[in-house]
């Protein structure tokens, strides 16, 4: 639009875009032309008369003066005249260029609205559809997970049921001990497949909001005493030193399901990624806005790089760790969901080779907070 004249302030009847100027050029132009004509008719009488005069006092000279002078009037009536002549010519086309000139621009604009028209006509059905994709994609991730839940969670659960019943031997003795090892490896695998399973259905319904969160009453020390108890004889295994200290006898309102899983989650990773004679230590206090609960390990760590990606679904600490870390990198997603729907958040800070603190900060009512902040 910049390059048309008609949007830049120039003036489409030929002038520089200051109607101030225009103006008046349309006044200085005829004044100088009227002047122009009238300096040359009388530099022609004046020179015609003055050559009479000199021929009439001396004879002698006439050829001489009527050559010069003659000449000299002759051109200053032939210039008037001609000057005369462009100034007509040019009266009879300026109205049609001024004419044609706003015909022009209105034409220049028309095209260029019917272009925007077009352009908004063209952003209107691509957003419509791309909200009839986002809708598609919508319903199909409904029907994946109804699929997921049912047609690969049920069949699951009877594999880990029936390898349960075989590997106690309910029927009788199988006979040779190696089929004992392969039923643990059965139960073992479907379990696997069936906590991987669960963590992507729980992650879909945090994200979607199909799960709502209880509000109960949670005492902080209750529940740090508990996640103690459940982890204790999987430091013993690791040989890894476990620490738990609360210095908040504070009570949180909220889901306590929900709570337990986002620290068993982060518990989780710091065993995965803490060598054997490493220590873990889990703590609680009392911050300005609720209470703060801390994990720290002293694990392999995590790259800057990959700490700003480590809270997306799917995403792993390193893609070339041994088979032993591997997961589908769900467990921090689904504590960052907790805490965020719980009105809470969760930070990591990480350093390589000498640990990882992952600290989450709970208000002590969701509900109130929930409340002020619709308020606001």
């Amino acid at each position: 639009m910049s390059e048309n004249s008609d949007f830049t302030g120039e003036n489409p009847y030929g002038g520089s875009g200051n109607p101030n100027l225009a103006s008046s050029q349309n006044w200085i132009i005829p004044f100088l032309s009227n002047k122009l004509i009238f300096l040359g008719f009388i530099t022609s009488i004046v020179l015609g008369f003055s050559s009479i005069v000199v021929v009439a006092l001396a004879p002698s000279l006439m050829s001489t003066h009527v050559i010069v002078w003659g000449n000299i009037a002759l051109f200053s009536l032939i210039s008037t005249l001609v000057y005369i002549l462009y100034q007509r010519a040019g009266t009879k086309t300026m109205p049609t260029a001024q004419t044609e000139a706003p015909i022009g621009a209105i034409e220049r604009m028309q095209m260029q609205i019917a272009e925007l028209e077009a352009e908004k006509k063209e952003l209107r059905r691509a957003f419509h559809e791309a909200q009839i994709r986002a809708e598609d994609a919508r319903t199909s991730k409904a029907a994946f997970l109804a699929h997921l839940n049912h047609d690969i969670r049920t069949p699951l659960n009877h594999i880990i049921g029936f390898a349960d019943l075989v590997s106690h031997q309910a029927f009788g003795p199988l006979g040779d001990k190696r089929y004992l090892s392969y039923i643990r490896d059965i139960k073992k695998s479907g379990e696997g497949l069936l906590n991987s399973v669960s963590d992507v259905l729980e992650l879909a319904q945090l994200e979607n909001g199909q799960r709502i969160l209880a509000n109960e009453e949670i005492r902080v020390e209750d529940l740090l005493s508990s996640l103690k108890a459940r982890f204790e004889g999987r430091a013993k295994r690791c040989a890894v030193s476990l620490e738990v200290t609360c210095f908040c006898p504070a009570v949180l309102y909220g889901d306590r399901i929900g709570y337990e899983r986002l620290l068993q989650n982060i518990l989780d990773n710091a065993f995965r990624f803490t060598p054997a004679g490493g220590k873990i230590q889990l703590a609680a206090w009392m911050a300005d806005d609720g209470v703060v609960l801390e994990v720290t390990d002293t694990g392999i760590g995590i790259s800057k790089k990959r700490l700003s990606k480590l809270l997306q679904p799917f995403s792993k600490r390193s893609p070339n760790l041994a088979n032993e870390h591997n997961g589908m990198g769900l467990g921090l997603a689904i504590a960052r969901s907790v805490a965020e729907l719980s009105g809470g958040e969760l930070v990591i800070d990480s350093t390589p080779s000498i640990g990882t603190t992952v600290a989450v900060s709970l208000p002590i009512n969701p509900q109130t907070q929930q409340g002020q902040d619709r308020a606001a």
